[in-house]
């Protein structure tokens, strides 16, 4: 094997395949917005900003997201999608519903935390909202008021912590 071989291996042994490296470059403008919601409301962030904190290029962020506000609504989905399984897992253990919900949340304390602090609690709601009806499309109006009701109860917690 020459040298030049060996190189080559190597490098491609670093390689990341295009949907490990678009799962990278998504995680780091996770990140990077979360710790800039903490000092700049969402409309005051820039893509520029935003890639730069993240440590990626514009490129790199327009290959996953057309907006900030993109990243954003793509964490508030997956915490949705986080708290649905947990209490999905909590019905099926016949376990108290709320509890997961406020583990999750209480770990999540942060994000909470700075969501709420950004200006963004609007857009977070009618993400919620969004997120409901999208994976309940058939859920009866009684339902989906009694999840607002509990999404106002956990705002609360959120506050008082």
């Amino acid at each position: 094997m020459t040298a030049q071989q060996n190189e080559l291996e190597k490098r491609n042994m670093v390689r990341l395949s295009n949907k490990e490296a678009n799962l990278l470059t998504r995680s780091c403008l996770h990140a990077a917005l979360i710790h800039l919601l903490k000092t700049k409301e969402i409309n005051s962030i820039t893509v520029s900003e935003l890639a730069r904190k993240a440590g990626v290029s514009r490129t790199a962020f327009y290959s996953n997201y057309q907006t900030v506000d993109g990243v954003l609504t793509e964490i508030i989905d997956q915490e949705f999608s986080d708290i649905n399984i947990a209490i999905w897992d909590a019905v099926n253990k016949k376990e108290d519903l709320f509890l997961p919900v406020i583990r999750r949340m209480k770990d999540n304390y942060e994000m909470y935390s700075i969501i709420l602090k950004s200006n963004v609690e609007r857009t977070a709601f009618f993400q919620m909202r969004d997120y409901i009806i999208r994976e309940y499309p058939d859920i009866s109006g009684e339902d989906y008021y009694l999840i607002i009701a509990a999404v106002g109860a956990l705002k609360s917690i959120i506050l008082e912590w």
